[in-house]
């Protein structure tokens, strides 16, 4: 199926061609789904070429009360800082929270969210649950689910920080020594590479909004050992995971252990296809559609586009 027919720019903290995270993944890979994508950030927006060419502008969530109203915009929902500054405590995403608050109340905004919990969060916190629902998508010819030379001991993970799980993963990592539990840490186009060589893919994290990472693993037919945050608190989220409670997981290294070692058990037992829940849910074809459906709403807000 071919590209959307629409000329996008994102717009949001960072420029997505020099900065490294998951929002700006979700930038670049907006090149995946429409003709024409170039980056907006603050000290590089210009309203008038955007009002000129009426061209459709995708917002990271709070970045949408930086656009005057007469030009419709979408407000893409990749997470609910609420509920991320509730469970981590920290004091950005309480900012962020505030900031989310206030972008919903702007009007001519259509709002897009990554996972249906956001978008029901963010209708019972502001009234502006999303519209639309789009699963990440994923470049399977990329992540193309082919593992070879696999490393039968090997299990990635991405434990960046105390919220990610960086010190419950360093105590698995003492606890299970005859497995050798790496960082996935490598260059964005070596992460295909890295996850082909790896047995399974671990993913300890107090809160998600979706994360594009573990949706990377699931297209790579990785089995997947993941908290039950983000994607996974979704009625049709991937089945063919073992999912744990992120509570318990983060207070009771006793239960961590016997949920893990049950994984780690399975792998030589148990024959794990997440890659299935991929093709259905975040093939490009299926997110295209998706899109196509956003696309003609904006239009439909501003004529002439």
């Amino acid at each position: 199926m071919s590209k959307v027919a629409a000329r996008v720019v994102h717009y949001g903290a960072n420029d997505p061609q020099t900065y490294r995270g998951g929002v700006e993944s979700f930038a670049r890979n907006l090149r995946l789904i429409f003709d024409e994508v170039s980056f907006m950030f603050p000290g590089n927006l210009d309203v008038e070429k955007v009002r000129r060419e009426k061209l459709m502008v995708v917002c990271d969530n709070h970045w949408v009360t930086d656009w005057p109203t007469d030009i419709p915009v979408i407000g893409f929902q990749h997470g609910v800082a609420a509920v991320k500054a509730s469970i981590t405590g920290n004091r950005t995403g309480r900012k962020m929270a505030k900031r989310q608050a206030k972008a919903a109340k702007r009007d001519n905004t259509i709002w897009v969210a990554c996972a249906d919990w956001i978008a029901t969060t963010f209708e019972a916190l502001s009234g502006n649950g999303a519209e639309h629902v789009i699963y990440h998508q994923v470049d399977l010819e990329r992540f193309d689910g082919k593992r070879v030379d696999t490393d039968p001991k090997l299990v990635l993970h991405d434990a960046r920080g105390a919220h990610k799980g960086e010190s419950e993963v360093a105590g698995l990592t003492r606890r299970f020594p005859d497995w050798k539990l790496e960082p996935l840490a490598c260059e964005p186009s070596e992460v295909p590479d890295r996850m082909r060589k790896a047995a399974a893919f671990l993913h300890l994290s107090k809160y998600e909004g979706n994360s594009i990472v573990v949706n990377e693993a699931l297209a790579m037919d990785l089995p997947c050992f993941v908290t039950k945050v983000g994607l996974m608190k979704d009625e049709a989220r991937p089945r063919d995971v073992h999912i744990v409670d992120p509570e318990q997981a983060f207070a009771d290294p006793d239960y961590l252990d016997r949920e893990f070692a049950a994984f780690l058990r399975s792998l030589s037992s148990r024959e794990y296809a997440p890659r299935e829940w991929t093709l259905a849910n975040a093939h490009l074809d299926v997110v295209r559609d998706k899109w196509r459906a956003v696309v003609a709403q904006w239009r439909a807000a501003w004529p002439g586009a």
